[in-house]
């Protein structure tokens, strides 16, 4: 999970992701042009994208062509963070919650 969220922390990868959600398969010259940087760097961010397992690629000549893997989005990220909202709902409902009297005896 750290490996996606980390992969998620920049812009451009999100700007990837946001490509790939509205446009489908992509080959990376696509995103050279829409994301005005070089070739090098949009490669560095795919590979990132791929390592976290939230893109898949296939080659097509020389060209390499990118996907959602949704999936791994469902099951990796939108699963963990469901699971958060999840746990902080039913701690609404914690009498204690706010609770300080454990600190007060202990000084803290």
């Amino acid at each position: 999970m750290d490996e996606v969220f980390k992969a998620l922390g920049d812009s451009t990868r999100v700007r990837i992701l946001e490509t790939l959600a509205r446009n489908g398969e992509t080959c990376v010259c696509r995103f050279v042009e829409k994301l005005a940087i070089n070739q090098p760097a949009v490669s560095h961010h795919l590979a990132k994208l791929k390592q976290a397992g939230l893109v898949s690629s296939r080659k097509e000549g020389q060209w390499i062509h990118y996907s959602l893997n949704i999936e791994a989005l469902k099951d990796g990220p939108l699963a963990f963070l469901a699971k958060i909202v999840e746990l902080a709902a039913g701690s609404e409902n914690t009498a204690d919650r706010n609770d300080c009297r454990d600190c007060e005896e202990r000084g803290s």
